[in-house]
């Protein structure tokens, strides 16, 4: 696996990890915000590297948010910056949100 796949990996199961923390309110009838889990992330390779090799742990800052159909199911995407590329967030659309868009960094579900 390449470094970058493992950062991107990293990142998806922090992230994962971190949203599963998340409370899912059920929406009333006005719209609920919700924000991306966290503003920053810190990815790091978690592949044993032999020695006398070695990686520095990267630190990226919320680009954008984005709905995406993944494996069926309505997702909500945040875009984070990491080792150069793209590194994504997720989760599935909060218990009961029959619509949701993404308004820049945050999403807004009714």
């Amino acid at each position: 696996m390449t470094r970058s796949a493992v950062a991107k990996w990293v990142v998806v199961v922090f992230g994962l990890a971190t949203a599963v923390g998340q409370r899912n309110k059920a929406p009333n009838a006005t719209s609920n915000d919700i924000s991306c889990p966290v503003a920053e992330v810190r990815t790091e390779i978690t592949t044993r590297l032999p020695k006398p090799w070695w990686n520095t742990p990267q630190e990226g800052k919320l680009l954008s948010t984005e709905i995406q159909v993944i494996a069926g199911e309505k997702t909500l995407v945040c875009h984070y910056s990491a080792y150069g590329t793209q590194v994504n967030v997720m989760r599935k659309f909060p218990e009961g949100a029959r619509d949701c868009k993404a308004t820049g960094k945050q999403f807004e579900c009714r």
